[in-house]
Order: C-alpha cells, then structure tokens, then sequence
C-alpha cells in the first residue's frame, strides 16, 4: 500500500508549510490527485474484517500500517507481518500474555483510523498531529459524512472500550457493493478455473496418447505400434492433426480437436471414417470402440513399466 499510493513526494505539498509570500495551493480533489471514496471503502471493510477476525481471537493485529499492507491484483488487501510483535516483545516473566490485549486491540483501532485518514488524503502527511485538522477539512470537502465519522470515531479518545463491529454501521450498504464485487470475481475464477479443468483432462489424454503412438520398441517388437490396437490409434492421432485440404493445405482447426478428443474421453457411439496415409484402407470405427483400445493400450504400457521397477 505504502509504494501503490503513498510514493508521490509531490502529494505531500498540501501540507507542508510554506515560506512567506508563497501562496497555499488549493487542495486535491476526487480523481484529480486523491482517491475514489469506492476505493477507500473497499479497503475499509477488508481491513476492518481482518481486524475482526484477529479481535474476535482475543488478539491483536499491531501491524496496521501501510508499509505493512499487501495489495494483490487491483484491490484484494492482506495484512503482513502479523504476530511479529508479539514475538519480539515477549515477556517469559508476565504471568498474564493476554492482559495488554484490549489496549493493544484499541491502537489498532486508531491505527486504523490513520490508514483511512492517510487515503482519504492521499499523504502519509495527513496524519501527522499538526496537520490533522487541516486533513480532516480536505476529508469534509471531498468525501461523505459517513467516511468523515468513521475516521473521527477511530481516531478519538472514547471513554470505554471501542469495537470493531462499531463501524459497521458506518458502513451500511456500502458492504453489499463489495459483497457483490466479491461474488462476480468468485464467478469469473470459477469460470477460468472450470476451463482449465477442461484444459488438464484434454493435456492427460494428449500426453496419453503421446506415449503410444510412434513408439519405436515395445517389448522388443519394433512394429508394435503399427499393428493392432495401436494402428488405429496413430490413425486417429492423424485424424486429429494431420488433415489437409483439398488443395493439399494443412487443416487447422482447434475446435475440431478439442471435439473429437471430448468425444474419444466419453466413448460416445457415433462411428467415424480413419483413413490410412497412402489412402487405401478406410476404417470405420466407433469412439467406444477408440476408447476401449486406448484404454487397454495404455494399461498394457501402464504394466510393463511397473513391472521393470
């Protein structure tokens, strides 16, 4: 998070102080130098979600800051270095591990604030003490109400003890926007990865028959892989590849191989015409029948190789 939104050095501009008769420049706007409020909330409720999880374990995060802060793809957070506080400050002499949890849970509420308040302006200045009304004020004019008191309810001393489910409902209905981003990604990975389910199942089959066909030797019979089963094998291997026009053109077609080999995986019963090379034989045969002798073909492999281990 640090290096994606927090690397400009000009950002900073808004804040720093200026030299007598330097005039102040006027502050940055949505989409003309700060971020969208979608944006910010996105990264508030996964924030605010890994927090709760971590406080409802009786723990703390203590590593809420943004150089601490992983950005994967465009706008999945994950939290870093979790737990490493816990073990440099350990203590083998308190009784009691457990006792500095509320207080510890209470900075990461403000810590949380300032990550919100950093990205509300854009500026790892903006949370610095002197220049937190001046932030507060570019967070009024650019942003809702509801973004504004979220910050304020995390950075304000309360008189009891804060939870995270308080800013919940800060947070409203913005969580179904991201509950709904969330399902559409988890459609479109389901969608990729069901193709490449599809993709393994057809690279098994090739890579199957790959290690029949052509096969110089087996079992010290050099025409093994011309006789029998395996001759209509290496026809289908060319019905699949090899195909011409009828100007004599290699025919490409992908779809036709993907087709033909889903057909083969499932033995369907429709026949189909394999064609020797010198185009004297026509055989007519059925995918089941294909099957039948792949299958036993590469359990014959299958065996003799087990058997020489």
């Amino acid at each position: 998070m640090f290096s994606r939104h927090f690397n400009d050095p000009t950002a900073d501009s808004f804040f720093t102080k200026r030299k007598w008769g330097q005039h102040e420049p006027p502050p940055p706007r949505q989409h003309a130098g700060l971020l969208p409020e979608s944006l910010i909330w996105a990264y508030i409720v996964q924030l605010s979600s890994a927090l709760r999880t971590i406080h409802t374990a009786g723990l703390a995060c203590r590593v809420m800051d943004p150089s601490k802060i992983l950005i994967t793809g465009k706008t999945r957070l994950r939290v870093n270095c979790v737990g490493v506080f816990d073990v440099l400050t350990f203590d083998n002499s308190q009784t009691n591990h457990l006792a500095l949890m509320p207080q510890y849970q209470q900075a990461d509420l403000i810590s949380l604030g300032k990550v919100v308040l950093a990205l509300a302006c854009n500026s790892l200045a903006g949370i610095q003490r002197e220049n937190l009304q001046k932030a507060m004020e570019l967070v009024s004019i650019n942003y809702s109400s509801d973004l504004k008191n979220l910050i304020l309810y995390l950075l304000t001393d309360q008189t009891r003890l804060r939870s995270v489910n308080d800013i919940m409902p800060m947070i409203g209905a913005r969580f179904y926007t991201q509950l709904d981003a969330s399902q559409m990604r988890n459609d479109v990975i389901e969608e990729d990865l069901a193709k490449e389910v599809q993709n393994g199942r057809l690279f098994r089959l090739l890579a199957k028959l790959g290690t029949i066909n052509e096969r110089p030797e087996f079992q010290k019979d050099p025409t093994w892989s011309e006789t029998g089963d395996r001759y209509l094998l290496k026809l289908f291997r060319d019905h699949l590849f090899h195909q011409v026009t009828e100007t004599g053109s290699p025919w490409i077609d992908l779809s036709h191989i993907v087709a033909c080999l889903n057909k083969l995986d499932a033995g369907v019963p429709e026949k189909i015409s394999l064609v020797s090379r010198d185009e004297k034989s026509v055989l007519v045969v059925t995918y089941s029948d294909l099957k039948r002798c792949f299958e036993s073909t590469f359990q014959e492999l299958l065996a003799a190789a087990n058997g020489s281990l």
